[in-house]
């Protein structure tokens, strides 16, 4: 399988609620898919 190519550099950041975030992964290889977790 070839190497995954990356939409952008950084995580999506997402505020779900007021004062809650989460990050999405935009890399591909992040052990906590969907999340990132600074691969």
């Amino acid at each position: 399988m070839s190497e995954p190519v990356a939409s952008q550099q950084s995580p999506y950041v997402i505020e779900v609620e007021e004062g809650q975030t989460i990050a999405w992964c935009a890399c591909g290889r992040s052990a906590n898919q969907p999340y990132c977790d600074g691969s």
